[in-house]
């Protein structure tokens, strides 16, 4: 009995590291992605080209991400732990509660702050059926992709545009161009 209460907090410290190296990557890869290299395509092919050229490269990366999350068969950003939160019964405590309240409320709710917010890799994996789930993508999951690949980098893309129409303006009006 001692035994498995001792292994009890190994595994909770195990699932805290991969999620932190997890998210830390992710981080990385998407200030790489979204505040570097996107700013610059739009800048030097202009919103319609360079956001069609940056939809594909998104919809590339985030099934590359897909296809490693299925494969590593790990939580590595928590997902399968808010999917948990969500579907689960109920809850003990306030926050729990709280967090499960705001999932269930709306499907399209989520899509759209996910799709926005983070990207279709996360976006489709936090929609997907099932905890821990590791089983590649349903018809509904590529429904679910595919859409939240347009709207995501619509979303972006329109940011991006106004965001680098905003800095040469700026720049012309101080006389640098």
């Amino acid at each position: 009995m001692a035994l498995k209460s001792a292994n009890q907090p190994i595994r909770w410290k195990e699932r805290v590291g991969i999620m932190a190296v997890g998210h830390g990557f992710k981080q990385g890869e998407e200030f790489f992605f979204d505040y570097m290299l996107y700013p610059a395509v739009i800048a030097w092919l202009g919103a319609i080209v360079g956001g069609l050229a940056l939809t594909v490269l998104s919809a590339s990366v985030c099934y590359l991400y897909i296809l490693f999350y299925d494969w590593s068969k790990k939580d590595w950003l928590g997902l399968e732990l808010l999917k948990e939160m969500r579907d689960g019964g109920e809850h003990h405590g306030h926050i729990a509660r709280f967090i499960q309240r705001i999932a269930r409320k709306s499907d399209w709710l989520a899509f759209l702050v996910f799709s926005c917010y983070t990207d279709p890799f996360m976006t489709t994996v936090y929609m997907r059926k099932g905890v821990g789930a590791y089983d590649g993508l349903s018809r509904r999951d590529w429904k679910i992709f595919w859409a939240s690949v347009l709207v995501a980098n619509l979303w972006w893309t329109t940011m991006m545009a106004l965001a680098v129409e905003a800095v040469r303006s700026i720049l012309a009006w101080l006389g640098f161009t």
